[in-house]
């Protein structure tokens, strides 16, 4: 028995412990998130701007109307000035499918073209009333740190949501099962 316990201790490296710890994966995204937002202030990009999930993606799709259709949509100057805009988005949902897969964690689930719409309609929401508000969660805790008072009321309005999402899930859940 101590043998196998020696084999399977030798198999998960120093890498894989760290990388399943939340504390770990924290200070690294932590750590290459104030290094990427002094590189973006520091190439002429806008404060509290460091990786905004709906910023970003508006400013995708933004660059790709506009070169298309030659629209001239707002677009945040650094996006504007690079030669690609800022494409975070696009790595995130890339390391996503990665990590999944190389973790064997990726699984695809069939549901009803309900649910589909449903998840489509909440993306659509979340975009509208983060561009709205003039930010995503992640930006907020940026804008936060300046001390916008704003971005407080929209923490505090996204806590809400999300207990109220639950509450809502939960009775339907109750009434499924």
């Amino acid at each position: 028995m101590a043998e196998t316990k020696a084999k399977t201790d030798e198999k998960t490296s120093c890498l894989d412990t760290m990388a399943k710890n939340p504390l770990y994966v924290g200070l690294v995204i932590g750590i290459l998130a104030a290094v990427v937002q002094a590189l973006l202030i520091s190439a002429g990009g806008p404060e509290a701007y460091g990786f905004c999930v709906a910023c970003h993606t508006r400013d995708v799709v933004n660059v790709a109307v506009n070169d298309i259709a030659g629209t001239k949509l707002a677009v945040a100057a650094i996006s504007q000035n690079a030669i690609l805009p800022m494409l975070t988005v696009i790595g995130v949902l890339i390391g996503a499918f990665v990590s999944a897969r190389y973790y064997q964690e990726f699984r695809t689930k069939a549901g009803k073209a309900s649910s589909y719409l449903w998840y489509l309609i909440g993306g659509f929401f979340f975009m509208v009333f983060a561009l709205f508000m003039g930010a995503c969660p992640y930006r907020l805790g940026l804008r936060i740190g300046y001390g916008d008072v704003v971005a407080l009321i929209g923490v505090i309005a996204i806590i809400v949501g999300v207990l109220v999402g639950i509450k809502i899930a939960t009775s339907l859940a109750e009434r499924e099962g």
